[in-house]
């Protein structure tokens, strides 16, 4: 949970609307790709030089300006003031730790949202990665705090002739856009529950020594989760709201089912979330009854000596007169003594179920 607050506090002092420093310090190098496309075709150009975007965005209906990496924001500045992109906007699109959000005026509709993937590298670690969107007359804007794996089935639909992409307006690629990123939290949610499970079997076979560490880790990417895509029902909402002004009426209904995903989401997340605290109690009860079985059995040795500790002690005594010492049969007997007691007491125990 922490690493998602780490440099939140460098922007101090700075105005509103300021870019300086919202990248991080995994800012990747900033790239434009341009992608249009018509109902008979499309087109695809990477690597677009800024000078270039008005060139190639003419004759073409629908376009996907797709600005990845933030590591340049000059360029994204530059961006910003070529479309007339309200710099408070902006500089929530590049901001990984603004809050999820959407926003609409004059026909411009801005959504900033968090894309959350398992992490490739295994484990049960994940991948967060900020993303603005801004949608005006036939054009979206996408600032992608990085490469992210989960719009490419979009520009896979794209490509397929007579796709709804294809035929469809700007306010259908948004959405597009915006079920694709919830889709990946389905993903995320179900690399969750496999951990989770992985935990219970572990925890239930008293199997690792890392188990309240790999728990804790877990619950703190489930927090982050949580901060992310809490916000999402409210922001799918708004948008639903919208769908009269902004949104053509063929997409209405898609945003209403993306209203439900997010609840979907949300409620899942809980779900788990409760599982995950669930399990940690039964971690700790767990590791409190092996730790009482280890006390039974240490209080069970320390009372079968007991008495066999006093009959010793009373003949280490160094006394001159005592008439056991001087039997032949005296020291046989006391062992034979000894050895009845602690055995009594080991059948007593386990008669009582104690052992």
């Amino acid at each position: 949970m922490t690493r998602t607050l780490r440099g939140i506090g460098g922007r101090q002092g700075l105005p509103p609307g300021t870019l300086a420093g919202v990248g991080g310090e995994k800012a990747v190098p900033t790239r434009i790709d341009m992608l249009c496309w018509r109902e008979e075709d499309y087109r695809i150009t990477e690597n677009v030089p800024f000078d270039d975007l008005g060139r190639l965005a003419c004759d073409w209906p629908v376009r996907w300006i797709r600005v990845r990496g933030l590591g340049d924001l000059e360029i994204v500045e530059k961006l910003g003031a070529a479309f007339g992109i309200d710099p408070l906007q902006l500089e929530d699109a590049v901001n990984s730790h603004d809050r999820p959000k959407t926003e609409e005026a004059d026909g411009r509709v801005f959504v900033s949202v968090d894309s959350i993937t398992p992490d490739p590298g295994g484990g049960a670690s994940t991948v967060h990665m900020h993303i603005g969107f801004i949608m005006q007359k036939g054009t979206v804007i996408s600032f992608e705090q990085g490469d992210t794996p989960l719009f490419g089935a979009v520009i896979e639909r794209m490509k397929r002739a007579g796709s709804k992409l294809r035929r469809l307006g700007s306010d259908y690629l948004l959405y597009a856009l915006m079920d694709a990123v919830t889709d990946g939290y389905f993903v995320t949610l179900e690399h969750f529950a496999c951990s989770i499970e992985k935990l219970e079997e572990d925890v239930v076979s008293g199997d690792g020594a890392d188990l309240l560490q790999r728990i804790h880790s877990l619950r703190n990417e489930m927090l982050g989760f949580r901060r992310a895509v809490w916000p999402l029902r409210e922001l799918a909402g708004n948008l639903a709201r919208t769908g009269n002004t902004a949104f053509s009426k063929e997409v209405g209904p898609y945003l209403r089912d993306l209203y439900d995903h997010a609840i979907q989401v949300i409620e899942t997340a809980e779900s788990l979330r409760e599982t995950l605290t669930g399990l940690l109690d039964t971690y700790l009860s767990s590791v409190n009854n092996r730790m009482s079985q280890v006390m039974k059995v240490l209080t069970v040795i320390a009372t079968v000596f007991m008495p066999l500790t006093f009959i010793a002690g009373i003949y280490g005594m160094n006394f001159e007169h005592m008439p056991e010492l001087h039997k032949p049969w005296a020291y046989p007997l006391v062992l034979v003594l000894m050895i009845f007691l602690g055995t009594g007491m080991i059948a007593f125990f386990r008669k009582k179920g104690w052992l």
